[in-house]
């Protein structure tokens, strides 16, 4: 064996050992693009961003946007999507990116919301192949476990790093009346949810509200 191709051996056996077992794919999603849940890494909370493993993927996602993009208003409305289901394979792609058309108006915006449809770029502007499938849901959105709601859509558990139990006993409760769990909900998804609430009442329902938080 000559010298030249000890130093060519050599160099490939550096290398295999020195480069990593499996590659990291950072998925990006814009500010009106929410990640709900992945069957790879447990997710807290939504997110924009994540970090997922080479192979294949399957993962939830959602659009959700003020109704007119335009509006600078405290009190305008958002609307969201039913839960889309991602499933895609990822290779050693550094960033991948979800996408969404355009859109400009309220029209636009609902009619995308009734309809999502989510498009993957790698690095290099070439798209990505996916498949999509739209989830069915029922109740609040904010107090959706998209964990369990993802492990339902495909048969598979994804498990949590930590947990944190609820030790708060149980409360008698009025039958009549169904009782919110909001102690796990962050300041921001409680204002959501008392706005989302607020929105689906009545006039009369409105002003007993008005008069209860005033305290009348």
């Amino acid at each position: 064996m000559n010298i030249k191709t000890s130093v060519i051996i050599a160099g490939v056996i550096f290398t295999s050992m020195s480069a990593p077992s499996w590659a990291e794919t950072n998925l990006q999603t814009p500010s009106n693009v929410e990640i709900l849940a992945t069957k790879a890494v447990y997710l807290k909370n939504t997110q924009h961003q994540v970090t997922l493993p080479a192979g294949q993927q399957q993962l939830l996602v959602r659009f959700d946007s003020p109704e007119n993009p335009h509006s600078t208003g405290q009190t305008m409305g958002f609307v969201h999507s039913a839960p889309v289901l991602l499933h895609f394979n990822l290779d050693d792609q550094a960033t991948v990116t979800v996408k969404i058309p355009r859109l400009d108006t309220p029209q636009e915006i609902n009619r995308f919301a009734k309809q999502p449809y989510f498009k993957l770029y790698n690095d290099d502007g070439s798209q990505l192949a996916v498949e999509q499938k739209v989830i069915s849901m029922t109740g609040s959105p904010l107090l959706t476990d998209y964990n369990q709601l993802l492990n339902e859509s495909v048969g598979a558990t994804v498990v949590p790093v930590t947990m944190v139990k609820n030790t708060q006993e149980p409360h008698a409760v009025n039958p009549a009346v169904t009782q919110i769990d909001t102690t796990h909900l962050t300041a921001q998804q409680t204002d959501q949810l008392l706005q989302q609430l607020y929105q689906q009442a009545n006039k009369a329902q409105r002003k007993n509200f008005i008069r209860w938080a005033l305290e009348l």
